[in-house]
């Protein structure tokens, strides 16, 4: 495994969040100081902010179902 396969693996970035979720940068600030994600790990001096996937998952797990009822996506 290669150290980008295993950082892909270990860490997420607020790039790839946004991605996923369909969510801009500014949503994943307001989120953050919202409490509805965890304290990142922020890499000095370039805005880079990095979770551990096991320790997010919960949350961004919250944070799809609160985007589909607000995108009206939830079957009942």
């Amino acid at each position: 495994m290669s150290a980008q396969e295993e950082f892909d693996k270990i860490y997420i970035t607020s790039s790839e969040i946004c991605h996923t979720l369909g969510i801009s940068r500014t949503t994943v600030v307001h989120g953050r100081r919202r409490g509805m994600l965890p304290d990142p790990i922020q890499v000095n001096g370039t805005g880079l902010l990095i979770w551990k996937r096991d320790t997010i998952k919960p949350y961004l797990d919250a944070w799809v179902i609160s985007l589909q009822s607000r995108r009206g996506e939830l079957v009942s």
